[in-house]
């Protein structure tokens, strides 16, 4: 990371990559609260519950990372070509340390939405949850 320019994007993306996965959490949450609350009552642990919402989550996040790769050096290809003129040329080059920079920026802050996540699956009401009707 170089100069200030660059590092504010890269706390940029860190900020949207946090929201982008505490949102998806959040929403599965919401959407399953019936189903985890059936689970504890059936028996299983808090752990368990857990694992199952947020495993998901993480499998999710694992397999956006190489999709992301091909989107982002797609975008960047479009955006030199639509940049560079006659009067001069653009190289796209992403050195591979920017591949590995960005995935463990997103494994970390997936790790950071997952443990905001955990709390709020270990605070699940589970009588009111399963009060709800669909």
């Amino acid at each position: 990371i170089t100069g200030p320019v660059t590092m504010m994007g890269v706390l940029l993306g860190i900020m949207v990559n946090f929201g982008v996965v505490y949102n998806s959490a959040r929403i599965t949450l919401a959407e399953r609260a019936r189903e985890l609350a059936s689970l504890r009552v059936l028996g299983f642990t808090r752990g368990e519950v857990a694992r199952i919402l947020l495993g998901e989550i993480g499998l999710l996040v694992l397999l956006s990372i190489p999709l992301s790769f091909v989107c982002g050096r797609g975008l960047g290809w479009l955006m030199v070509q639509g940049l560079q003129s006659d009067l001069y040329r653009i190289p796209l080059r992403i050195p591979p340390e920017s591949y590995a920079l960005a995935t463990v920026v997103t494994l970390c802050t997936t790790l950071v939405s997952m443990a905001v996540v955990l709390r709020l699956v270990n605070r699940l009401d589970m009588i009111e949850a399963l009060k709800e009707r669909d």
